[in-house]
């Protein structure tokens, strides 16, 4: 497996739930990661091992780099191959930007008919990127709601909706309108969207419901 795909798990989640551990456990915990031992601190709290990201991360030859300004944790590593990987962490942004591919979501709205984003992607990478409504998803109320072909395919062709091509060129910037069925009591949603197969996550997506 990659690194930067270990990585992106150990961002995600942030702590590795702790097996057969209690809360009040005295025993040190030796964290190894790749063969390699950490002296890193580890704590236990209500039976979860919390981990610092940034002693894993360079443990798995990864930089951590926090900015202040936009509130984004960037870890870059090298992965098994020659090219490195990135994955930022902007959970509550409408906007987030992997290896030169911007996602924005614009907007999260909710009539009879459907629950609607509206999603521009811009590449601002040197290859051509590959745009991915079919990929997204959305959580709302502890259920998920995956993307449905069926569902997209007669809107978009009875509706005057945008629609991104599938691959977008470098410097190019487009739209979609990515469709799901009406979710009951919508309030807040999270969202993941996707570009060259890099989820870019968005939490606590207010969704304005349309009278």
């Amino acid at each position: 497996m990659k690194k930067k795909l270990l990585i992106a798990s150990i961002i995600a989640s942030l702590m590795i739930v702790s097996m057969g551990i209690g809360a009040f456990a005295a025993t040190k915990l030796t964290l190894i990661v790749n063969g390699k031992t950490s002296n890193a601190e580890t704590k236990i709290i209500g039976g979860v091992t919390y981990l610092p990201l940034r002693a894993v991360a360079e443990l798995l030859g990864a930089t951590v780099d926090y900015d202040p300004n936009s509130k984004t944790v960037r870890v870059t590593g090298q992965s098994s191959g020659s090219q490195g990987g990135s994955t930022a962490v902007q959970p509550n942004n409408k906007s987030q930007t992997i290896k030169g591919v911007t996602i924005t979501l614009d907007r999260a709205e909710q009539d009879d008919d459907s629950l609607r984003l509206y999603v521009t992607y811009t590449n601002n990478s040197d290859d051509q990127a590959m745009t991915g409504d079919s990929l997204s998803k959305i959580v709302a109320n502890g259920k998920q709601y995956e993307y449905d072909f069926d569902t997209n395919w007669d809107r978009y062709y009875n509706k005057d909706v945008d629609k991104a091509p599938d691959f977008i060129e470098p410097g190019v910037t487009a739209k979609s309108v990515i469709f799901f069925p009406p979710v009951p009591n919508v309030n807040n949603i999270n969202v993941v969207l996707n570009a060259d197969f890099e989820d870019y996550r968005f939490n606590n997506v207010k969704v304005d419901v349309l009278k």
